[in-house]
């Protein structure tokens, strides 16, 4: 089995089932990522994730046995043994039509190379906030569209492989 990424209407998919649509995706044997912001968390859980995100990704994560990449202001990336990744980059101008579709296009790719669905989660979440600062900073503070994020991946996995080089290892 491959690994599944579920986004928008395959989340919706997935909650008109109730707690078997959870239960399903539990026996999966393939790697399942799910990547929810607050309305679809709702359908998924039958209430939005409140003040306590981190734990309300954890709950999901747990029922679904299935990585949760839950978007926000702070995405936060848990899979189903506890640990939580907070990623901070990006802001609500991230919030944007397709942006989520442009988030889930880089989760694929980095699944696809073979990145455990955490690190795939991570990765994805930090480049695509980071592809949303740069498209900001080009922009100014205007609103943002989806090819404006899309437009700015290649710089910002550039940034990144170059931070990474000019970091001694061990730091």
């Amino acid at each position: 089995m491959r690994p599944l990424v579920l986004d928008g209407d395959g989340l919706f998919a997935v909650s008109t089932l109730g707690v078997a649509g959870l239960a399903l995706l539990r026996a999966r044997h393939a790697p399942t990522v799910l990547t929810p912001h607050d309305g679809e968390f709702g359908l998924l859980m039958g209430a939005r994730p409140g003040d306590d995100r981190i734990a309300a990704a954890r709950e999901l994560a747990g029922r679904a046995g299935s990585v949760v990449l839950l978007k926000g202001p702070t995405t936060v990336v848990a899979p189903p043994d506890g640990h939580v990744t907070l990623v901070t980059h990006g802001d609500q101008r991230l919030a944007t039509a397709g942006s989520g579709d442009v988030l889930t296009g880089m989760l694929a790719a980095a699944l696809a190379q073979l990145l455990d669905p955490s690190t795939a989660c991570q990765l994805a979440a930090y480049l695509h906030g980071a592809a949303g600062e740069l498209a900001d900073a080009d922009e100014g503070e205007m609103s943002m569209v989806a090819g404006d994020i899309v437009s700015h991946i290649g710089d910002a996995v550039q940034e990144l492989v170059a931070r990474e080089r000019a970091t001694p290892r061990g730091e």
